[in-house]
């Protein structure tokens, strides 16, 4: 069985690396105890399929989907940051290894893929733009030289 809490914080560390900006899960994220300036990004587990071991195969798989939404002052800054999150999921390295490696002890992410844009929104609350994007991650037991 794959748990999803490992591979929840594995992305928010990957978000924070990749971005240089701060993440909360389902919340808004604090620095210093105070709420993060803008932007940030604020990440959340939807939901996704797990398939258990068949018969022949030990490994386990999971299909867990997260949906990053950023929060920022302006358009520009929402497109900036979609960006860089964009980049912490999708980025390859010349030799083909992601840019940004999902690390959870035991599992190996084998795939992601961006399943909605939903682009900038600057009409939620006036003073704030929001940019919603959502992935999908293809998980299984980790097998020796796979890498995330």
């Amino acid at each position: 069985m794959i748990d999803r809490a490992p591979v929840t914080v594995a992305v928010r560390t990957m978000l924070v690396a990749a971005t240089g900006r701060p993440c909360g899960v389902g919340v808004l994220p604090l620095v210093d105890g105070k709420p993060a300036p803008l932007p940030y990004s604020v990440l959340y587990p939807m939901g996704g399929g797990v398939d258990g071991a068949p018969f022949s195969d030990a490994s386990e798989d999971a299909h867990l989907t997260y949906q990053v939404t950023i929060v920022a002052a302006r358009v520009d800054q929402a497109e900036w940051l979609a960006d860089r999150v964009r980049r912490g999921f999708l980025g390859r390295t010349s030799a083909g290894a992601w840019e940004h490696p999902l690390t959870v002890a035991g599992v190996t992410v084998w795939a992601r893929e961006l399943v909605a844009d939903e682009g900038a929104d600057p009409t939620v609350t006036g003073d704030v733009v929001t940019y919603v994007q959502r992935y999908s991650l293809s998980t299984t037991t980790s097998h020796p030289g796979v890498a995330s």
